[in-house]
C-alpha cells in the first residue's frame, strides 16, 4: 500500500516570475527551486514530528529518524517526506513490568499506562526485546508458536493523520523560502 504524499500547492504566476527573473543565471531557476523545496522539507519534518508526539507517546530522535526526507536536484524539483509502513513495537513506548505480572504502555502522550495482565517480554535473535502475548496454551508447542508479538501506531499511521494540517503552512513557506532563494542568487550576480 502506498502512501498518499503531501501535496503542497504553490502559486504557478509566481514560480514563472522566478523562472524569468533568473533566466539569465545558468540553472538559477532550478537551483532555487530545488534550495526552497529542500528547506521546506526540513522544517516541515520538524513540524511533523512535533505532531506526531502530540497523538502518540515517541521519543523525537526516533521520529525524526523515522520520517526520512528524499531531496529535490535541479535535474529533478521534487521532494518527499517518508516513512516505513511497518508497525512500532510497543517497547518503543514508555512501558514497565509489574511486580505482580503484566507490563503497562502508554501509548497517548496523556494518561498513564495501561496493563495488560497476560504481556511479558521476549527478546528476538537480532536483540530486540518486545512485549508479547500468548494465543495458544498446550504441549507441543515450538518456543515461538502460539506468541504475538504487539504492535502500536505506527509513525507512517501518525503521518497520514496530520500531513493534511501542514499542506497549507508548508506551501506558504515553500512560497516564501522560493522567493528569498532567487533574491539571494540575484544578489550574487
Amino acid at each position: 500500500m502506498a502512501l498518499e504524499p503531501i501535496k503542497i500547492r504553490i502559486d504557478q504566476q509566481a514560480v514563472r516570475e522566478v523562472y524569468d527573473d533568473l533566466a539569465h543565471i545558468k540553472n538559477g531557476a532550478p537551483r532555487a527551486m530545488s534550495r526552497a523545496i529542500n528547506h521546506t522539507l526540513g522544517v516541515t519534518r520538524t513540524e511533523a514530528s512535533s505532531e506526531i508526539r502530540k497523538q502518540v507517546k515517541l521519543k523525537a530522535g526516533y521520529v525524526r529518524d523515522k520520517l526520512k526526507i528524499v531531496k529535490a536536484t535541479t535535474s529533478k524539483p521534487m521532494g518527499a517526506i517518508r516513512t516505513p509502513t511497518r508497525g512500532t513495537l510497543l517497547t518503543r513506548y514508555p512501558h514497565r513490568q509489574y511486580a505482580r505480572g503484566g507490563i503497562g504502555v502508554q501509548v497517548k502522550p496523556t494518561g498513564g499506562k495501561q496493563r495488560m495482565p497476560g504481556a511479558f517480554f521476549i527478546r528476538f535473535g537480532n536483540g530486540v526485546q518486545a512485549i508479547a502475548i500468548r494465543t495458544k496454551y498446550g504441549p507441543g508447542l515450538g518456543r515461538s508458536e502460539g506468541l504475538k508479538v504487539l504492535y502500536g501506531p505506527s509513525t507512517s499511521q501518525v503521518f497520514t493523520d496530520v500531513k493534511d494540517d501542514l499542506q497549507a503552512p508548508s506551501g506558504n513557506r515553500l512560497m516564501q523560502r522560493l522567493a528569498y532563494e532567487a533574491d539571494r542568487l540575484l544578489k550574487r550576480q
